[in-house]
């Protein structure tokens, strides 16, 4: 595959330069908690949760490099609760909005990791810009009864909804439908001017679905 070749593992173009930006914008985001968690503390029972948090940034960074490098990845089960958990915990670090997550039990997707990281880190990071100061963000993650039904991660904020917040808010969304193409799901997004904005990413349960291009 060359550089020029659409990628949906990498949620773009390599040769792009929006594809960079989109890239150096979502390692911003693991740089900027890792520095907010390695701050000095006089809270010593926190330090090993600290450090096992850096870690993880650490980890996701690794993780969105090593895709860069390797066209082709490896679709395999995915605990979309504990990555949705996981996410959830690093835009809690950087912004002030509170980011509300409704635990449930162990939901599973087939897919690749790494994108699917980037697809809610960049919903969350949406959502916490439209939150603001004053609002909420909240985080669901589910699934239908049938074995061969829909898994989601949806990301509900109480903002002004699109094209009335900061600028910046909607950078990653191509990633998000790069991760919805790429292993047959959709995208889902509701908002109204001054209520907010929900956005429903929608994946298939189990199986292994066919790449498609980004």
């Amino acid at each position: 595959m060359s550089a020029a070749d659409p990628s949906p593992a990498r949620g773009g173009f390599a040769g792009d330069p929006e594809h960079l930006l989109r890239l150096c914008h979502d390692l911003r985001q693991y740089v900027a908690a890792g520095l907010c968690l390695s701050e000095p503390t006089a809270e010593l029972d926190a330090v090993p949760a600290r450090l096992a948090l850096i870690r993880q940034q650490f980890d996701a960074i690794a993780e969105l490099l090593d895709v860069e490098q390797v066209p082709a990845r490896r679709i395999g089960g995915v605990n979309l609760t504990q990555l949705a958990g996981e996410c959830a915990d690093v835009v809690r670090l950087t912004y002030r909005a509170p980011v509300i997550f409704d635990r449930v039990a162990r939901v599973v997707v087939a897919g690749d990791q790494a994108l699917l990281r980037r697809a809610i880190g960049n919903l969350l990071d949406n959502a916490c810009r439209a939150a603001g100061g004053t609002g909420h963000v909240h985080v669901r993650v589910g699934a239908d009864e049938s074995a061969d039904g829909e898994a989601y991660v949806e990301v509900s904020d109480d903002g002004p909804g699109f094209g009335d917040v900061a600028a910046g808010t909607g950078h990653g969304l191509r990633v998000v439908a790069a991760a919805a193409r790429a292993f047959d799901g959709r995208l889902e997004i509701s908002s109204v001017p001054g209520r907010g904005t929900t956005v429903r990413l929608c994946l298939p349960r189990g199986g292994h679905p066919t790449m498609r291009s980004a």
